[in-house]
């Protein structure tokens, strides 16, 4: 097992990128706390089927964009789990709208979640991951922030946020053995497409060179090999996991 007794956080767990995420840490023999912002009931069958695999789980409702909440989310990682080794900065939402429509509101809405949250739970995780000399900070980039597409403003902008932020990160933590790395994925087969008409899925499909969507189990091996000794002399990287779409 890759992650044995390695405990992890990671955010927005309850679907998506993050569910397939957390369980394939599990399957590698981490304990997860799941967090969630709104669907409990999913959250709580993550948890579930983590404790399945015979690891430990706890669900956490926070919003993660705001700093207290963050705390003692990982306070009470650090309390049920032991330690924290490994933050996965999953959580995200986009607003399908350009850049004339976009409201302050919306703009401020979409970068607190997807690029506040990373800044705020690594800020707060990163003091133990220095205290114990290891630690693995993944955060979700998206093609959307290399090369702008239909996701909007903000949460290109965000995103292209997180691959900067990463950078930086992985350079002040590197003495502590503190690796920060970042994932670019586009078009994974996730809710948070289905927004797209008939004809923006034919588009879609055709633009990538595998023909098909990625599943996310794709992303999610990637991150375990990230997380583990695998990934030992990476850092301030952005891996893209997009099916061959190069278009920056």
């Amino acid at each position: 097992m890759r992650l044995k007794d390695k405990a992890a956080i990671i955010t927005g767990a309850s679907r998506g990128l993050g569910r397939a995420v957390a369980l394939a840490f599990a399957r590698e023999g981490a304990d997860v706390l799941v967090n969630y912002a709104c669907r409990e009931d999913a959250a709580k069958e993550v948890a579930g089927a983590i404790e399945g695999l015979g690891r430990r789980a706890i669900f956490y409702r926070a919003d993660v964009s705001d700093g207290a909440q963050v705390r003692a989310m990982v306070q009470a990682a650090a309390a049920a789990l032991g330690h924290v080794d490994i933050l996965v900065n999953n959580a995200g939402i986009t607003l399908v709208k350009g850049a004339l429509e976009t409201t302050e509101s919306e703009w401020d809405r979409v970068v607190a979640v997807n690029l506040k949250s990373a800044f705020l739970c690594s800020q707060l995780v990163a003091p133990i991951m220095i205290a114990q000399g290891w630690g693995r900070i993944i955060n979700m980039a998206s093609t959307a922030g290399q090369n702008g597409n239909l996701s909007g403003p903000a949460y290109c902008a965000a995103k292209a946020g997180i691959i900067g932020l990463t950078k930086q990160m992985a350079r002040e933590f590197a003495p502590h053995n503190v690796l920060v790395n970042a994932i670019a994925p586009a078009l994974i087969d996730t809710e948070m497409l289905y927004w797209r008409t008939p004809e923006q899925w034919k588009e879609t499909l055709e633009s990538i060179p595998l023909k098909r969507l990625g599943d996310p189990n794709d992303l999610a091996e990637l991150a375990v090999f990230l997380a583990s000794n695998g990934g030992n002399f990476i850092t301030g990287a952005t891996i893209d996991v997009n099916g061959g779409i190069y278009r920056r």
